[in-house]
């Protein structure tokens, strides 16, 4: 689907890998993963749609020789077998943006 994801390749040499992250979610990161990631794929989703299928399908793939991949509602590194089997990490699967919505009105409302 054209000009639903927005994918952007970041490395170190660029200078500004990680550079916007909580050094706390960094440091889980580097240690689901064994070392320091010297690249990352950072993949953005159109307002205009859902967005999950796309972005499953494009993880998966990226995932199937390793890796780990995070999103925008948790601070866990998922692996691609956790991503396929719909795991659970603090009340969200991966890419539960629909959860964390609502976990975050519960949250509001108490």
């Amino acid at each position: 689907m054209e000009g639903n994801l927005y994918i952007e390749i970041d490395d170190e040499q660029a200078g500004c890998l990680f550079f916007d992250w909580d050094p706390d979610d960094a440091a889980v990161l580097e240690a689901a993963v064994g070392h320091p990631p010297t690249w990352a794929v950072q993949i953005d989703i159109s307002g205009r749609i859902d967005g999950t299928a796309e972005v499953r399908q494009l993880v998966e793939l990226l995932l199937e020789h390793g890796g780990v991949a995070t999103d925008d509602y948790s601070a866990h590194p998922w692996t691609l077998q956790e991503i396929k089997s719909g795991a659970v990490n603090d009340g969200l699967r991966f890419f539960d943006f629909r959860a964390c919505h609502e976990l975050n009105r519960e949250q509001e409302l108490s």
